[in-house]
Order: C-alpha cells, then structure tokens, then sequence
C-alpha cells in the first residue's frame, strides 16, 4: 500500500457496509447489489481522484452518507405499501452519475495530469467501471421503460389485506387474476366470514379493517374504492382497490365462489 492512501482504502471499506441496510430489510439479494454498486461508486473516487486526504475522505463519505439517506427514505413505510428496490437503484445510479462527473471536474481542474502515468492509469481504472455500470444500468432501465407504458409500478402484495381479523377467513388469494402488458396486474381475494355470517355483513368487517389497514374505502354505486400511494422516491402507479356490496354473478372461465363470499380486488394500473 502507497504511503498516504490508508484513506482510501477505509472509504473503499466503508463503503461494503451498504451491505447491511437492505440486508436488515430483508432482502438478501438486493443487499448484494447494493454493496457491489457502493464499492464501485466510492472506490472510484477514492482511487480516482487527485484531491488531497482532506476534500477526498469529505466527498467520499458524502457519497456514503447521501447513498444510506436515499435507501432510508426510500424504504420507509409511511403507513403506505414499501416501494421495491428498483426504486433506490435508480437514485443510486443518479449518485453514480454524479460521482462520474466530480471525477471527470476533478481531472480537469489537475491540469497538471495530463501524462500518462501512473495516476492516469488509476483514473482510467476508476472512471471505467463507474461509467460501464452507470450506463448499462441506467439504458436498460430506460428501455424497458420504452417497452412498457412509461410508468413504474409495483405489484400487489399479500400483505396489503392480510392479516384478516378472527372474523374473516381467507379462501383463495391470486396476486395476478387478470392484466395485461407492461406489468400491470388486478389481484383476487375471496374472503368469507369464520363464523357463517351474511355476505352483507361480511363486506361490512372487510370494508373496517381495510380502512383499518390504510385503505381509503368510500361507498360508490353498489361498491366500495379506494387509492393509495406507494411510498419511494419515484412515481409509482397507485393501488387501487374495489369490492361490491352485492354478490357477483359467475363467469366461464373462473370457478364458483360460496354465496357468501367477498372478492376484493387491488390493481396497479
């Protein structure tokens, strides 16, 4: 190790601890992802740059700190349904844009540097990686953005109904019972009451606790909607959620559901 560059290697270390917040949040293979990105992204200005020990160990642990900020804010629930990884990458990658260009300013500014030498052989190390990832990450993002409709959406979680109350039982539940292109996607729960309550006044029961739960209901021709937001960073389609207060009549292609039964639909259109 060269004589003065302890500090770089501390913030190129610092930076693997990004690992632990998505890993705390339950989600292992994200943890990875975001480790592996934060190295990239810290190193290269560590080992890129020709500011001193000074302005090199601020920035660097500015990106650190401003990369931790974002996964925070991002994944904080907010009484709304948790946005998915997607949503903080895309932040990340903003930051790893930033970071390319402090590089490129900071290459500049040294004008010094324009030999090649030995420390033009670790910018190039460090500017490459960075800008390969940046730029393949964020040109896939956008063309599967131009393959679907232009909107981010999430899909429907178990989680946004359940756990019912003692009173209710669930009987069928599909996360994807009809949609169509780009993501978008109506989820089905049949829900019937534990103890052989009327279908009205099982909808009744279903219409408190999902209000309970967050949701907006309001009653509106035969049936009860309601929005809600995703939390994140980024515009995510709302979900939007319906049930009717009179039983519905069967189809062809979906099978009968007991007389008493409730579907509660949430889609993400």
């Amino acid at each position: 190790m060269a004589v003065g560059d302890g500090w770089r290697w501390w913030l190129s270390a610092g930076s693997a601890g990004l690992v632990v917040m998505p890993y705390w949040h339950g989600g292992p293979w994200s943890a990875v992802v975001a480790a592996l990105f934060g190295v990239i992204v810290v190193s290269a200005w560590a080992w890129g740059t020709r500011s001193g020990r000074g302005v090199g160990v601020v920035v660097g642990a500015g990106f650190i700190v401003v990369l931790a900020t974002l996964f925070a804010v991002s994944q904080w629930p907010r009484g709304l349904p948790v946005a998915p990884w997607l949503d903080w990458f895309v932040m990340w990658l903003l930051v790893g844009a930033v970071c390319l260009a402090a590089l490129v300013t900071d290459r500049v500014w040294h004008t010094s540097m324009v030999e090649w030498n030995w420390l033009t052989v670790r910018w190039v190390a460090s500017v490459v990686p960075l800008a390969g990832v940046v730029l393949l990450c964020g040109g896939g993002l956008c063309i599967a953005q131009i393959d679907g409709d232009g909107k981010f959406r999430v899909l429907v979680s178990d989680d946004e109904i359940l756990p019912l109350p003692t009173s209710l039982r669930l009987l069928s539940a599909d996360p994807c019972a009809s949609g169509g292109s780009s993501g978008n996607c109506t989820a089905e729960f049949v829900v019937t009451a534990t103890d052989g309550a009327s279908r009205e006044t099982t909808v009744i029961r279903l219409v408190a606790h999902l209000r309970e739960r967050g949701w907006p209901l309001q009653p509106e021709n035969g049936s009860y909607s309601g929005s809600r937001e995703i939390s994140g960073l980024l515009h995510w389609s709302p979900h939007r959620i319906w049930l009717y207060t009179e039983p519905e009549p069967a189809t062809v292609l979906q099978p009968a559901t007991p007389h008493d039964a409730v579907n509660v639909y949430i889609d993400n259109l």
